[in-house]
């Protein structure tokens, strides 16, 4: 078995040797490789891309790469800072969660303004080009040595920490004001921000979590506002939403249908809302009604109130 196993090495040894052959270097950015390339230095990262098509390749391939560095560097830091703080009675799987935090980290953090000021123009760079001599064809071999210190390090946890707890601030300001809301429609703009505001986050992000339960207490307070009918006489209805005994307040008007009024006029009166229609064509023996219907968002609120002639 072993001599098998000799005998395949040796046939393929000579086989990547010939194909490593078949390619050459035909230029280089510099006379001699720098010794950065082989050495490690405090407070700098040595990123290097093989193979790429073009210099333009390199170049995006490279700052991928110290941009993942970067990010995870600050990942590592804010992960285990986090695992101190987590309860961890409350998850099966400690090791996979942990993996959780630093996956959304990362990717948060690579959103991070910051980050944009980071540029090849401050990173020491070197680069070869290999051409086969039979196709013609050439790839690139490109090295960066970027400066980035514990210093810049440190400042871009003490960035990432304050993104983080303003992202927490506002989730917990949508959390503690909804009890105070008197407008359905603030609460339709507040869960359409939060909406937008989840798109930051990973699903397994605790962030996402937490707003969506909160959207959906902001959806459930919309479906428990009803119609509160204040006046019904002859021809007029005054109306006002309410959420238990709070009036609600909207800009919006209802939607209204009756199977003998006719002429409906509607319009805000402070927080109430009043309408008035023709019951000429309703008789006492029929049924008459108005339906007043409101539609916020996908949430629809109707009441079907019996009118007075």
């Amino acid at each position: 078995m072993k001599r098998y196993i000799i005998i395949l090495l040796l046939l393929v040894i000579p086989f990547v040797g010939f194909s490593q052959k078949d390619f050459k270097l035909v230029e280089q950015s510099s006379k001699n490789k720098p010794n950065w390339i082989y050495a490690n230095q405090m407070d700098t990262y040595m990123i290097q891309a093989n193979m790429a098509a073009s210099i333009e390749e390199a170049q995006d391939m490279v700052m991928t790469s110290l941009l993942d560095r970067i990010a995870s560097s600050v990942a590592v830091v804010v992960a285990s800072e986090s695992t101190k703080e987590t309860d961890w009675t409350v998850v099966n799987d400690k090791d996979s969660y942990v993996e959780n935090i630093k996956a959304s980290t990362t990717l948060k953090v690579a959103k991070m303004p910051a980050l944009q000021g980071i540029s090849l123009s401050k990173a020491e760079v070197y680069w070869e080009r290999y051409m086969n001599k039979k196709t013609k064809e050439s790839y690139y071999d490109y090295y960066i040595l970027y400066p980035f210190s514990q210093f810049e390090l440190q400042d871009l946890i003490n960035t990432y920490n304050a993104q983080e707890k303003a992202y927490n601030d506002k989730i917990e300001s949508y959390k503690n004001s909804l009890a105070e809301k008197n407008s359905v429609d603030q609460i339709l703009t507040d869960i359409n921000d939060m909406k937008t505001l989840m798109k930051e986050f990973d699903e397994a992000d605790s962030k996402y979590g937490n707003i969506k339960n909160i959207i959906s207490l902001y959806e459930k307070t919309i479906s428990n506002i009803y119609i509160d009918v204040l006046e019904n006489e002859n021809g007029k209805l005054v109306i006002q939403l309410k959420y238990d005994e709070k009036v609600m307040e909207t800009k919006s008007l209802p939607k209204l249908k009756s199977e003998c009024a006719r002429d409906f006029s509607k319009k805000h009166n402070g927080d109430k809302i009043e309408l008035t229609f023709n019951t000429f064509d309703c008789y006492e023996q029929d049924d008459n009604y108005v339906e007043i219907r409101f539609d916020f968002g996908k949430k629809r609120i109707v009441e079907k109130v019996n009118i007075k002639l």
